[in-house]
This record gives C-alpha cells, sequence and structure tokens, in this order.
C-alpha cells in the first residue's frame, strides 16, 4: 500500500496483522505525516519505501528532488525503492513541458537515486506512460503503475500496479491505496 497525511492515524501492527508487507509513504515537500509512518512501518516489520510528486522542467531539477528525498529517508533503513510521481497536478511548475523535457527530468531523478545508493523507481497511470514519457529512453528504471481497472493495459514492463484507491485496511480508518508488487 502507499500512504500520506490522507491516512492520518495508522495502527501498524494492526497493518502488519492484515498481511499488508510493504508502504511507500509520501514525501512531497515533506508529508506531514512521513516520518510517523515511514517509522511505524518500519517498526512493525514492513518493507518501507518513499515517493514524491515531481514539478522538475529538467534534468537538473530532477536530480535536485533526488537529493531532497535522500536527505528524508537518510535515517531510515528503507529497504525499497524512492519513487518519482510523474502526473498532472493543479498548478505544477512541469504541467505541458514538452516529453522530452520531462523524461530528462525523471532521468535526472532516477540516475541520481542510483549515483546515491538507492533503487529508483517511476510512479504512472498507463496513460500517462504512454504519452507524457519516452519510456524507451527510462527502460532500465523500476515501473509503477497506476491503473483503476480489472488488469493493466500498460505494455511495458512493471513491478507494481496500483489497481485501487478505494482500499480497506485494518488499522487504517478510510480509504486507501492499494497495490500488487511483483516479484519483490
Amino acid at each position: 500500500m502507499d500512504v500520506s497525511a490522507y491516512q492520518k492515524d495508522i495502527n501498524w501492527q494492526k497493518v502488519k496483522a492484515a498481511g499488508i508487507d510493504f508502504a511507500i509513504v509520501r514525501a512531497l515537500v515533506k508529508d506531514s505525516k512521513f516520518d510517523t509512518h515511514i517509522s511505524g512501518a518500519i517498526l512493525a516489520g514492513l518493507k518501507a519505501g518513499a515517493y514524491m510528486f515531481t514539478e522538475a522542467r529538467d534534468y537538473t531539477e530532477g536530480a535536485e528532488e533526488a537529493k531532497f528525498l535522500v536527505s528524508l529517508i537518510k535515517d531510515y533503513d528503507v529497504k525499497l525503492p524512492l519513487v518519482i510521481d510523474t502526473e498532472y497536478q493543479s498548478n505544477a511548475r512541469s504541467n505541458g513541458i514538452s516529453v522530452a523535457a520531462r523524461t530528462e527530468a525523471i532521468r535526472g531523478f532516477c540516475e541520481t537515486i542510483e549515483s546515491l545508493g538507492y533503487t529508483p523507481m517511476i510512479y504512472a497511470s498507463t496513460s500517462w506512460l504512454n504519452n507524457n514519457l519516452d519510456m524507451g529512453k527510462l527502460s532500465k528504471y523500476k515501473v509503477w503503475v497506476a491503473q483503476y481497472y480489472d488488469r493493466v493495459t500498460y505494455k511495458g514492463r512493471y513491478e507494481v500496479w496500483q489497481y485501487t484507491s478505494k482500499g480497506r485496511v485494518d488499522g487504517i480508518s478510510g480509504n486507501v491505496d492499494m497495490n500488487y508488487w511483483y516479484n519483490k
């Protein structure tokens, strides 16, 4: 599953007992629940990673976002990838940039994450992956695809499928994004 400040108080022991074995925690210019969620997930025995929305417009800005995310997780035992979430966001600086520019921004993030000793991952919807990125230039990186459907129609390689935003898990009040992780 993936969580953010929208899931306010989480009973991580109940989440673990419910069969959840991993959590990706939103960092976003430091999500207000980031430290609480990532430390709680790790203490409960879940594998943890982190993600952030990107507004990068070029390679250099993508690299800067990667360094920021690493600065947030450096004190935690993060076992899962560090993820760049690329999608349309209201008023985002990166709205309207070219496919080439966006691809370079994502490449900057991924290469920097790797150079800092972590595993990068790209999160996007099937449509976004197909139409807003040159995945041929990003094919060496892990992909987490969001598609709220009964199957994934993205034809490229992917490791994680986010299949709903309306999941229910004991230990969390309200909805939570749910994901399948293949071959972890």
